[in-house]
């Protein structure tokens, strides 16, 4: 199998701007907290979808040291590869989840 050195390297600096995204969300949400004057660690939780979707991210890149010696009748290989894609799924999922509840809690606090 053959990795695509382009669509990988546009995946890879895609993830990083979308991490950098969540780091400044994560910032403003803080100085939005101090504003309200509400004491609260929900601005962390953008901090942890940033790592939840390098985690993703990794876990993206990992098979990829596979495809050049796939053998399709290795059912090893091929069960590394959908574990690798099944974590990368799910880092990609709690970054975007958690980073969700992170603001519809500061939305339902300034809502009152």
């Amino acid at each position: 199998m053959e990795v695509s050195i382009p669509a990988e390297l546009l995946f890879a600096v895609a993830v990083a701007l979308f991490g950098v995204s969540f780091l400044y969300y994560s910032r403003i949400l803080k100085r939005l907290l101090a504003i309200i004057r509400r004491p609260s660690v929900i601005w962390a939780l953008p901090l942890a979808g940033a790592i939840f979707l390098g985690l993703g991210a990794l876990f993206h890149f990992l098979p990829l040291a596979i495809y050049p010696r796939l053998d399709p009748s290795r059912t090893d290989q091929l069960m590394q590869i959908c574990q690798s894609r099944s974590l990368e799924a799910a880092g990609i999922f709690l970054a975007g989840f958690i980073s969700i509840i992170a603001g519809l809690v500061y939305t339902r606090w300034t809502s009152r």
